[in-house]
């Protein structure tokens, strides 16, 4: 009967968590993962113990890549395939449990400084691309060559940017050239002047022009690519470019070409609907999607202060990865804010079955503050950091007594009037948070209370004083789908 209606108890405990990817011949490791470079950082820093960080699909090449590097250095080298939240950050949290000296970040990267000091060196890959087709490309889509292009894109093929440039210098005047933004080592001083860091990337603009002059040639991806969710550096500069310049992108294996327009339109149109779905919401779900990264405990609290100030009601929430199952036990909660790197801030999408929308924390920051956004500035920010005081991008709230908090607001989604925040009220010049009722009561005022209410099961009932006390006894044993006592029917 067991079998009939589930699995095997053996079955949960021999299932693999993912399936790895396609292995790379043993005479290519070398030039994929750029051992030559991993060798030297390791012997240069004199390290004896190494963390390396795979992610799922590079995992079947973990162990021959670590047999590799420990028989050339003599160092201990450490798996990390188990992060709790993205792969593309620094899991510098699992390093230091192995008592590693440094670690060697494979694959691609959101390159956010990480919450700890640790020495790190990065390896994207190296996808081939075809330059004379690239090359083609951009002269198809760019006709003058007096008008401004940044050349961007994925962190696999960054290498190739430059030899790019070099077929394109001939005949065009003003490109810019844009590399991955690295963490500079331990110890070294920044170099001056400083570059544009911008996308997680350096951008060399001569003194007097911006970046919102130009235009945009990618490198990356694919033209038949399913859809902009499955590409979140792709998302990302799309989110965040200026609308009136041109975004082209290129696939580099067959030089097609696709105009990123309708796309970008698309995306930010999602993006305004998730700021007005934020602004009708009562309840916010703050989701700590990193522990790793920095500022995440100022940002946290960054993300608390705009509900409150907005009459919201949050709660934090630490679930490790955000699936649909793990959000769907908290239906009190009308959006949720996925507080995470820039990528993984981005993953997250209505396709994937969340019951409940799952923002970023600058949709938050629309959707909560009057004074968003500053003047002449418009920009889809994905890094929370960037919202921080100290920040160029950083607009502090207004004090209670502005005007903007009285502004009337109507939903674009209900047609309804939004009232101003409870604690803005006129008669009220302290705490809102209790209110006083006719008959000299007090009752929180408190959306999630009022669900709870509602709810047919509220939780255990503690009645301390009331139940007698008794000795322990020894419980089942087992898995919850075949316990010990339960025989095999």
């Amino acid at each position: 009967m067991e079998t009939t209606f589930s699995s095997p108890a053996e079955a949960a405990l021999q299932r693999e968590a993912g399936v790895p990817g396609l292995r790379t011949p043993p005479a290519d490791l070398d030039r994929v993962y750029e051992l030559e470079r991993v060798v030297a950082f390791v012997r240069d820093l004199g390290c004896q113990r190494v963390a390396l960080q795979f992610p799922d699909q590079l995992l079947g090449d973990a162990g021959a890549v670590a047999a590799r590097l420990e028989e050339t250095t003599g160092s201990k080298m450490f798996i990390l395939g188990d992060t709790a939240y993205g792969s593309c950050c620094v899991d510098v949290l699992g390093a230091e449990q192995a008592g590693a000296q440094a670690l060697v970040h494979f694959g691609s990267a959101c390159l956010s400084p990480p919450a700890r000091q640790l020495p790190v060196t990065f390896v994207f890959g190296r996808r081939s691309v075809a330059l004379e087709l690239c090359a083609k490309a951009f002269e198809t889509l760019n006709p003058d060559p007096t008008a401004p292009v940044v050349l961007l894109s994925e962190p696999a093929c960054a290498h190739a940017l430059e030899s790019l440039a070099t077929l394109l210098r001939l005949r065009y005047q003003d490109l810019l050239i844009s590399s991955p933004a690295l963490p500079l080592p331990v110890g070294s001083a920044s170099p001056q002047p400083e570059p544009l860091e911008r996308f997680g990337r350096y951008f060399p603009l001569v003194p007097g022009r911006c970046l919102e002059e130009y235009g945009a040639f990618y490198v990356g991806s694919c033209h038949d690519s399913p859809g902009p969710d499955l590409d979140p550096d792709l998302s990302r500069l799309l989110l965040g470019w200026p609308p009136g310049r041109p975004f082209f992108s290129c696939c580099p294996d067959t030089g097609q070409t696709q105009d990123e327009s309708a796309r970008a339109g698309r995306l930010r149109a999602r993006r305004r609907y998730l700021v007005e779905r934020a602004r009708d919401a009562h309840v916010v779900g703050l989701l700590v999607g990193t522990l790793g990264v920095a500022q995440h405990r100022e940002a946290l609290a960054h993300l608390r202060k705009l509900t409150q100030a907005s009459g919201k009601r949050s709660y934090v929430l630490a679930l490790g990865r955000p699936t649909p199952a793990k959000l769907a036990n908290f239906p009190e909660m009308d959006v949720f804010v996925l507080l995470a790197c820039p990528l993984g801030a981005l993953v997250p999408q209505p396709s994937g079955g969340f019951f409940r929308p799952v923002l970023a924390p600058c949709e938050l920051e629309a959707a909560c503050n009057p004074s968003w956004p500053p003047p002449g500035l418009a920009p889809h920010l994905t890094h929370y950091a960037e919202l921080l005081p100290g920040s160029p991008f950083h607009v502090p709230l207004p004090p209670p007594e502005s005007e903007l908090w009285d502004t009337p607001d109507v939903s674009l989604i209900s047609g309804e009037l939004r009232p101003p925040p409870s604690w803005k009220l006129p008669d009220d010049s302290e705490c809102s948070a209790v209110i006083p009722r006719p008959q000299m009561e007090l009752a929180e005022s408190s959306p999630a209370a009022s669900f709870l209410s509602s709810r047919s099961w509220q939780g255990l009932e503690p009645r301390l004083g009331q139940t007698p006390v008794t000795k322990a006894v020894s419980g089942r044993r087992g898995i919850a789908i075949a316990y010990e006592d339960e025989g095999s029917s």
